[in-house]
């Protein structure tokens, strides 16, 4: 194969073909941890790396890793693996014809991926050897270790050495040459301890150095034997713990190794982790880092799915610093705890796989339908009422939790007014709401949000625009603005957030700020918020074909419905038929069949005139056979073109607006769980942005559930 036939054949592939990506469990789908700069491992926990399915491409949004546009598999590959390209074909598998050039878009940028590659691994292996002898044949090393517990089994075990008169590479000229235990972490890197006590604050941060890479770890090799693996920090606690009868230990080396050791950790998820860090004493700015390393670790831990038991080191090293002041100091006090710990986590490891038994049994077989048959009968799938008792009539009931709902309709109609109207419903009633306009600001949608209240609670008629001019209010309004910002403030706003700081139309900006979102309201022990986005079309999800990359917002968008238990709604365009036309259907969205083919339940606004082919009597203007202008009537089957002359005609003079131009249809269109072809007759309100019901409830009817009330009277 040539170049190009290879590039082609790994770029059609995706990165986690070649590269083992870790996902961790709050991320959205094709979300990782960067394996080149481990965004995705911090305090937020928010993964760094998008995998984008359609098209392979890698982007790393924190680190910038790749180019600002990403990269394809080959590309990512390079730098990951930091070679050039025809290593990368190698290590992928793939065989090179011979003489062929590298492809000229790489050629470009391997100057950088040299730049970036790091020097050629060290091998102290001799060093070693040599340095295992010199400790052999100097009494005063071997009783430097035998002091310190040491025995001469763990010496020829973790080939400890001597080194009579070290320093380390990178040191000055000048700096004087000491005497050090030599501790191999790996074949490039190692401890160099200090055997005579410094002599001032100076030499005392240089007591121990690492020669190599200061990430390695010590005694790696016992995540892959049996056993409980504990983690501590130095070489000789290691040491301390495995003489005393510890199972499995490593040896982190430093605090600033914690990140290391989970991503090893990860690789071995079926474990439970003992963590027992020095018991540093506080410091001069009041810190104690290695109890302040041990809780980030356990807070990792538990967000990577891992289990970690944390230790209170004061009690485990009787008093002391680490695990070999506690060896040196009892023994075999030592030796009981760690057995008790051992017990307690080998006890967790039985209680977690017992809980991960019975979580697959419910997953697979009669387990699945029993645990289904129990599920129903928890409130999981009660619809969502909207608070307008027409739509819920509709839907049977409202909205179900885990579906996307799309809808959609011409310019015009009231869409936004609608999903506005219906999620601060769903907020009065305690559950926690989050609408996402990416053509509004949050002070135009509470305008919006005041003009309704004011108008059906207190009949102060003031529109948006006036609400938004707060210097111009008179008496009069500003009391009924305040009334309603008072309602809005005890009813709406404590379940209520619009458009939170930062957000965008890329995709990747929307699903932030519901991931977060949702997290916060998680932690406060309540249900994940429902989601309105308005509107889809909007989205940007880095895709030049249009198609796509509605389709790939689409899927976005049910996968976080399914797997935060909750429901979101989509306001979506339709196409220029639709809109012409005055009604919707299954076929009116724009862009995509993704749109109907994928949402769980599809509503769509028309004009009920036009749906119902409503003969319609009206006025308007022409001109008489001398050119003079006439008012003519005129009946006709109504279209989107009738009610538009219409409205022309009542704003020009100065006449009420004919009712059969704010009559305006919900239709389900689709509904997985319930019947389709349904529909809701509302009336629009455009200046207040409120919907009502066409028919006239009785107040005895206020507040019940749909399925309580029998037909309603018609509005009289």
């Amino acid at each position: 194969m040539n170049r190009e036939q290879i590039r082609s054949a790994i770029n059609g592939r995706p990165l986690t073909d070649f590269v083992a990506l870790e996902h961790p469990r709050q991320a959205a789908k094709d979300f990782y941890i960067c394996p080149v700069c481990g965004s995705g491992t911090g305090k937020k926990k928010t993964p760094g790396l998008k995998l984008y399915r359609d098209t392979n491409r890698v982007i790393c949004f924190p680190g910038q890793c790749f180019t600002e546009k990403g990269e394809d598999t080959t590309g990512a590959l390079r730098i990951i693996w930091k070679c050039d390209e025809t290593e990368v074909f190698r290590r992928a598998g793939y065989s090179l014809d011979n003489a062929q050039p590298e492809h000229k878009e790489h050629l470009e940028h391997k100057e950088h991926f040299e730049q970036k590659e790091s020097k050629p691994q060290a091998d102290y292996t001799t060093f070693y050897r040599e340095a295992h002898e010199a400790l052999l044949a100097s009494p005063e090393a071997l009783e430097y270790l035998h002091k310190r517990g040491i025995s001469d089994e763990s010496i020829n075990r973790f080939n400890l050495g001597y080194c009579a008169a070290w320093k380390h590479e990178k040191a000055p000229d000048k700096a004087p040459a000491t005497r050090r235990i030599i501790i191999p972490r790996t074949a490039a890197t190692y401890t160099a301890r200090r055997i005579d006590k410094p002599l001032n604050e100076y030499e005392e941060q240089f007591t121990k150095q690492v020669q190599g890479r200061q990430k390695d770890l010590f005694n790696i090799e016992a995540l892959e034997a049996g056993g409980t693996p504990w983690i501590v920090e130095g070489e000789l606690d290691c040491i301390s713990l495995l003489q005393a009868g510890a199972e499995a230990v490593i040896g982190i080396g430093a605090t600033g190794n914690t990140g290391r050791i989970l991503e090893e950790a990860k690789k071995h998820p079926e474990k439970v982790y003992i963590i027992a860090l020095d018991n540093d004493p506080e410091n001069e700015r009041g810190q104690r880092p290695g109890q302040e390393a041990q809780a980030k670790l356990a807070q990792e831990m538990q967000a990577a799915g891992l289990v970690g038991l944390s230790i209170k080191t004061e009690g485990l090293y009787l008093g002391g610093k680490d695990a070999n002041e506690a060896f040196t100091k009892d023994r075999e006090a030592l030796g009981r705890l760690i057995a008790g710990i051992e017990g307690k986590a080998q006890e967790m490891k039985r209680e977690r796989d017992e809980e991960r038994r019975a979580e697959l049994e419910k997953r697979t077989g009669a387990g699945m339908l029993d645990a289904f048959l129990q599920e129903v009968k928890t409130r999981d799938f009660e619809p969502i009422p909207t608070g307008t008792l027409d739509i819920d009539r509709a839907t049977a009931g409202g909205f179900i939790r885990r579906t996307l709902v799309l809808l959609s309709g011409a310019p015009g109609l009231g869409k936004t007014a609608l999903a506005q109207a219906i999620t601060e419903n769903i907020a009065k009633t305690g559950r926690d709401c989050l609408y996402l306009n990416l053509e509004m600001d949050r002070a135009q949608l509470l305008a919006r949000s005041l003009s309704r209240i004011a108008w059906t609670e207190y009949r102060a008629d003031i529109s948006p625009l006036e609400i938004m001019r707060g210097y111009a209010w008179t008496d009069e309004q500003a009391e009924g603005i305040a009334k309603a910002a008072a309602k809005y403030r005890a009813e709406i706003a404590p379940r209520m957030i619009y458009n939170p700081d930062n957000l965008t139309n890329a995709l990747d900006s929307v699903l932030q700020a519901m991931e977060a979102e949702t997290m916060r309201v998680k932690a406060a022990g309540r249900e994940a918020p429902i989601i309105c986005l308005d509107y889809l079309n909007l989205v940007d999800a880095g895709e030049r074909d249009a198609t796509e990359g509605l389709k790939r917002v689409i899927f976005t968008l049910k996968d976080f419905a399914k797997r935060n238990n909750t429901v979101v709604v989509a306001i979506t365009a339709t196409n220029r038929a639709s809109n012409k036309a005055g009604t919707v259907e299954m076929e009116s969205g724009r862009d995509s069949s993704a749109v109907e083919y994928s949402g769980d339940m599809m509503l769509g606004l028309s004009y009920t005139a036009i749906e119902d082919r409503r003969k319609v009597t009206y006025k308007y203007e022409d001109l008489d056979e001398n050119g003079n202008i006439e008012i003519k009537t005129t009946t006709e089957t109504c279209e989107l073109e009738t009610i538009r002359r219409m409205k022309t005609y009542a704003y020009e003079h100065g006449e009420e607006l004919p009712p059969v131009c704010n009559e305006v249809s919900v239709k389900v269109l689709k509904n997985r769980f319930g019947e389709a072809q349904r529909r809701a007759k509302l009336i629009f309100d455009g200046r207040h942005n409120l919907f009502t019901m066409a028919y006239y409830e009785p107040p005895e009817y206020k507040g019940k559930p749909w399925k309580q009330l029998t037909v309603l009277p018609k509005h009289e």
